[in-house]
């Protein structure tokens, strides 16, 4: 699977490149979910077109989907993944016609080539898998972008408790200390604690966390705690300021506001919207 950070154009600083980091390692987490694999095989094998997932640069985000068609009549879509307020991925997909090809199709692409000085044999190889590029029907084509458009939204939920599990390719540390996060949730929590409970300096800790995760020690405590109360708001008899104090928040309106900045809603707007859905 091919994760690409589309270039940022200001000049890079230590923070933008940690921050770029950290995005490019949470949609690495994502991209090896058994979810999207599992998505990834389905749709490859009802459609035969490609899936990927590619971070989205800072500032480049964009809300609906984005089809492009290249000069040789190749067609390939962006379908946005929403992550609590930001859009940081997008499902690509395409490389597909939705046209039969033609000699006129291939003809810029001849020319760019001889352009670039590439040899007789390289042109007729690209001419080669010009040929073997698939043709869709359009209205297939439309139908498999809203099925991607569906599992955008059920991947960009799921995202936040998938980067939550435990990963094999994790260091130790790093999965020591998610489980020793989620057993005390509830409980007042410093990185110091955590990094000597997992037996490593809260310097080398703090590095390796957010390596690995993608998110600070204090962002991932937060959003755990989000998602823990996100289950416990699905009872109706639960009070929203016990649960704040329940998932480990020293205020109502410390777990408001991180709550609407990850959820991108209010508790009792998740509340109504789950009760509406069910």
């Amino acid at each position: 699977m091919n994760i690409e950070l589309n270039p940022v154009t200001t000049p890079a600083t230590d923070n933008t490149r940690a921050q770029a980091a950290g995005r490019r390692r949470f949609v690495q987490n994502l991209a090896d979910s058994e979810l999207f694999q599992h998505y990834h095989h389905a749709f490859h094998t009802l459609t035969g077109l490609p899936l990927g997932l590619e971070v989205i640069a800072e500032g480049a985000e964009f809300s609906e989907p984005q089809t492009s068609t290249g000069v040789a009549g190749v067609v390939e879509t962006l379908v946005p993944v929403k992550i609590g307020k930001s859009h940081l991925a997008a499902l690509r997909t395409g490389g597909v016609r939705l046209q039969p090809a033609t000699a006129d199709h291939f003809a810029p692409v001849a020319k760019a080539l001889l352009d670039g000085d590439h040899s007789a044999a390289e042109i007729r190889g690209a001419k080669v898998h010009f040929e073997h590029v698939p043709i869709m029907d359009p209205v297939r084509y439309e139908a498999a972008i809203a099925i991607l458009t569906s599992f955008s939204l059920q991947l960009g939920e799921s995202a936040h408790r998938l980067l939550f599990a435990h990963a094999t390719h994790e260091p130790e540390p790093v999965r020591n200390a998610k489980n020793f996060i989620h057993r005390h949730l509830g409980e007042q929590m410093s990185l110091e604690a955590v990094a000597a409970a997992v037996n490593v300096s809260p310097f080398h800790f703090c590095k390796l966390f957010k390596r690995s995760t993608g998110l600070t020690f204090t962002d991932f405590v937060n959003r755990a705690r989000v998602e823990k109360a996100k289950r416990m708001l699905l009872r109706p008899a639960a009070r929203i300021t016990e649960i704040a104090y329940d998932v480990g928040f020293q205020s109502l309106s410390h777990f408001n506001r991180s709550f609407r900045r990850i959820a991108d809603e209010s508790p009792s707007e998740f509340r109504s919207r789950a009760k509406a859905a069910a």
